[in-house]
């Protein structure tokens, strides 16, 4: 009953906002800018975001594998788009990293490894965001950014930066805290060299997303300084990951609409941009629906002894 609740005050949270964002910025004139823009940017875009996920899925595959999960890197990708595609109709965030973790372990009896190698994906990378964001506010010029958002990244970072030189040095502390998840989380630890590697591939995906947004913005025809998109991103996404509304939305668009104004973009701009991401995620997401079609199959061959592709059973 209280999930239940929380999910409808989100939701009504994102109506109300979408609704004062209809009622601010005129529809119509977002929908000319939408139809004018350049379809094969938007079709760069999407397949760019369909590598990304690909490359989320390898950096998840390198963190299971700590956890003794030595599933192929096709299941790896099948279970991420899968993912992606609950994510769509799941009421928050982390909807897809539920049906992901139910996959990893199921025939496996290993449910807490799974959610630890699902938490450790998206915590490399928020690593890379904040460290993305970090840099950010030493490359850009003419463009004034309030100093409680430089003061929160540069918390931010400080506190990524412990966070992460903590465990060498203190891991028993940290073990007679948090108990047995912390105790196969410090596993990681253990692992430097898979945490630097799964570290760079977030870099790499982050960099992915920076130039699909950059993509969005050529489409619409924006004029926008390449080195903002390195403080839009990484901050834009850390305010939709805020659970107060539906997956973000309406969070994350008015999030757009006021970074944006920063960089002299007016609000129909904006929300058109806004827009355009949405369109490019919700679709690299959608096409996720085709794993299921695979993922149902491989668990119950998976049962009966059978490798799904090789075909070989027992082996």
């Amino acid at each position: 009953m209280k999930k239940t609740l929380s999910a409808l005050l989100k939701g009504l949270i994102s109506i109300l906002l979408l609704t004062y964002l209809f009622y601010k910025i005129d529809l119509k004139e977002v929908w000319q800018h939408l139809q004018q823009a350049n379809i094969f940017y938007l079709l760069i875009a999407f397949g760019l975001c369909i590598i990304g996920q690909a490359l989320c899925a390898v950096r998840w595959k390198h963190l299971a594998r700590v956890m003794d999960f030595h599933n192929s890197l096709k299941e790896f990708i099948i279970y991420y788009f899968a993912g992606m595609f609950f994510s769509l109709f799941l009421p928050t965030l982390i909807g897809g990293d539920v049906a992901k973790c139910y996959y990893l372990a199921r025939g496996h009896k290993k449910t807490l490894q799974a959610i630890i190698s699902v938490l450790a994906d998206r915590g490399t990378g928020l690593i890379a965001l904040i460290l993305i964001a970090w840099g950010s506010l030493f490359l850009m010029d003419g463009v004034a950014v309030p100093a409680h958002f430089t003061w929160g990244i540069h918390a931010a970072g400080i506190i990524m930066i412990a966070g992460l030189i903590t465990p060498f040095f203190a891991g028993g502390l940290c073990v007679k805290l948090g108990g047995r998840v912390v105790e196969l989380a410090l596993a990681y630890w253990k692992r430097p060299g898979v945490l630097l590697n799964v570290i760079l591939i977030s870099f790499g995906f982050q960099m992915t997303v920076i130039l699909i947004h950059i993509l969005i913005g050529l489409s619409l025809g924006l004029t926008i300084p390449w080195k903002f998109y390195f403080f839009l991103v990484p901050v834009v996404a850390a305010v939709s990951m805020l659970p107060v509304s539906l997956s973000g939305l309406g969070v994350r668009e008015g999030a757009y609409v006021y970074f944006l104004s920063l960089a002299g973009i007016p609000q129909t701009e904006a929300l058109t941009f806004a827009f355009g991401w949405l369109f490019v995620a919700f679709a690299s997401s959608l096409t996720g629906g085709l794993a299921l079609f695979k993922t149902p199959a491989m668990a119950k061959q998976k049962e009966k002894g059978t490798d799904l592709f090789s075909g070989n059973a027992g082996k």
